[in-house]
Order: C-alpha cells, then sequence, then structure tokens
C-alpha cells in the first residue's frame, strides 16, 4: 500500500478518512502519519498534505470552502493585491471554527453540490468576488479573466453568472468586452472606458498576422507591455510599432508600471496623441450611452450599476436574475 501521504498527495492533497480507509489505511496507519507530520488534520476526518498557511487549509479546517476572490486567485485570476481569505459555508453549518482574518459567509445548501473539497465552483466564487470587488476596475478585471480563462462562455452565460448574487451586477458583461489578455489591458481598457473613449480589443494589423491589444478612439494603437512577456522583444516590439504606424494608427506603448502607478500621465499622453492626430477630445463625464453607469458605493457595495436602457447580453440576465 502506498503511504498515507502519497496517497492524499495523489488526490491533490486532501482527503477524506474513509477515502484512506477504503485503499487499507488503519487508525494506526493514520496515527502514525499524522505523528510523523507527513500529513496534517485540518479538521476531523481530513488529512491533507498543504502547509498549514495554505489558504485551502485553512478554508477546511474553519469547516468549509475558499469562495470570492481568494477562490479565484488560487486559480490564476488577475489581481493587483493578493485577496483576502473568504470561507463559504451552508446557511445549515455549524461547529465552525474561527479564524482571525477570515471572513465566513453562509451560502444556500444547493452550492455544495458544486465545486471542489477545498472551493466552491469558480462560476459561484465569480459571482460573489465581482460584487465584493474593491473597486468597479477590479470586478471588470475579474470578468475579463473569467472571459479569458473561459469560465464563462458568451455574453448571455456570463450574464447569468454575474447577476446571482445582485442583479446589476450582470451590467459587467458591457463593460468587459472580451478580448483582454492581462490584467494590464483589463484595466487600461475601462479605465480609457470610464474616461469617454470607445476602446476596441484585439484590432488585426492590417497586412500582417498581428494583432494590437487595443484601438482607442480608432486613432491610438496601444500596446501594453509586462516586463515578463516583452523583455526580450525589444526589436519584435517596434517592428510591431512600425507595421502599426504604417497601417494608418498612432503607435503608444504603455509599461506595467505607466499602467499601475503612473496612469494619469499616460492617459494624458494617450489623448494628446488623437488630438494631434485631428481626433477630439472626450467631453467630460460623456462616455458611450450603451455601457451601464457606474454608481458610488452603498452599504457593503464598494460599487454598482445603474440598470442600461439597452446594452447587448445584459437585459436577459437582469430578467433572469430578478425572475
Amino acid at each position: 500500500m502506498a503511504t498515507i501521504a502519497e496517497l492524499v498527495t495523489s488526490a491533490g492533497g486532501l482527503l477524506h478518512k474513509r477515502d484512506l480507509v477504503a485503499h487499507g489505511a488503519t487508525d494506526r496507519h493514520l496515527t502514525a502519519a499524522v505523528r510523523s507530520r507527513s500529513v496534517s488534520r485540518p479538521r476531523r476526518g481530513w488529512y491533507s498534505t498543504w502547509p498549514k498557511s495554505d489558504p485551502r487549509f485553512v478554508a477546511v479546517a474553519v469547516g468549509g470552502r475558499l469562495t470570492g476572490a481568494s477562490a479565484l486567485h488560487l486559480l490564476g485570476a488577475w489581481s493587483w493585491r493578493r485577496p483576502p481569505l473568504t470561507v463559504s459555508v451552508p446557511e445549515t453549518a455549524s461547529r465552525l471554527r474561527r479564524r482571525r482574518g477570515v471572513r465566513v459567509v453562509w451560502d444556500s445548501v444547493d452550492l455544495s453540490g458544486r465545486g471542489s473539497t477545498w472551493a466552491v465552483d469558480p462560476r459561484d466564487a465569480l459571482a460573489r468576488a465581482v460584487v465584493e470587488a474593491d473597486s468597479f476596475e477590479d470586478a471588470v478585471v475579474l470578468v475579463d479573466w473569467a472571459r479569458e480563462a473561459g469560465i464563462v462562455s458568451d455574453d448571455d452565460d456570463a450574464a447569468e453568472v454575474l447577476a446571482r448574487l445582485r442583479a446589476d451586477a450582470a451590467g459587467l458583461v458591457a463593460w468587459s468586452e472580451g478580448g483582454a489578455e492581462s490584467i494590464l489591458e483589463s484595466a487600461a481598457g475601462t479605465r480609457l472606458r470610464r474616461a469617454g473613449h470607445h476602446v476596441v480589443r484585439q484590432v488585426p494589423i492590417e497586412g500582417t498576422n498581428k494583432i494590437m491589444d487595443m484601438v482607442v478612439d480608432g486613432i491610438v494603437g496601444l500596446e501594453t507591455d509586462g516586463r515578463a512577456h516583452h523583455a526580450d522583444r525589444f526589436d519584435q516590439d517596434r517592428s510591431k510599432d512600425s507595421d502599426i504606424a504604417r497601417s494608418g494608427r498612432v503607435p503608444f506603448r504603455a509599461s506595467a508600471q505607466m499602467v499601475r502607478d503612473r496612469w494619469q500621465a499616460t492617459v494624458d499622453a494617450v489623448e494628446a496623441l488623437i488630438h494631434m492626430a485631428g481626433g477630439a477630445r472626450p467631453a467630460a463625464h460623456i462616455g458611450d450611452a450603451s455601457l451601464p453607469r457606474v454608481l458610488g458605493p452603498r452599504g457593503r457595495r464598494r460599487w454598482r450599476l445603474a440598470v442600461p436602457r439597452h446594452g447587448v447580453g445584459l437585459e436577459r440576465g437582469l430578467q433572469a436574475a430578478t425572475s
């Protein structure tokens, strides 16, 4: 028989006693494994090879599963910072072991049938993560990532998922056009739209097999450069800038620091290029009428959306959420 630690590791790091017994483990084997510290018990009946500081271990120790942004973070969701731990427990749960710094939320029992032993289903986690996001931009970033990762498919599917906790969250579909391939592209596109600019993502460069990250107001071909992906591509990037210029658009390249830490100077430069090329300056506080208006905070919500008069994939999602 394989060791207890090997069995638990092969199961992903967490296994229940009944499954270990089915593999031939006895109480003596289990006690010896715990004493040797090859496995730990986050909760009675559960054995794990994860470090005790692992968010998955903490969630099981509390008596539930990871949810919201903390669950999505372990799946690779884009975020500027590590999210705090949020643990989902069924509304009938009892005998919880509270941990300092860990938020517990009670979800409907039907969520228990979806997901893994350590996290709720990613779609349920997304529905919670967006309404609890620290900012509207963070919420759109999560939706853009979910599209890229295949967590949601088309607009209608995304609207249904996003509206599970709050109906207005379905409006994020209009703000998340899809096509963003990094947090830099997502954040830059959202900020430009909120400033009144028209943004189209993943635009082919005529006469080449290359694609621009986004085109702003039909004039600026904006590329966002993360250091990890562009450190060894200087010549290729300059060649792409040349192709963008030959296609009739003004190339502009923003580094990760320019998006994250120096955005005002960056958007000023984009707007100056648009104006120099003959484009109109964006009217203050006037954006695309098809985009749901972003409202201020209320209660625990850091952002809210007004119900739009029209928009792609939104109305059915809102109807489904309120029916």
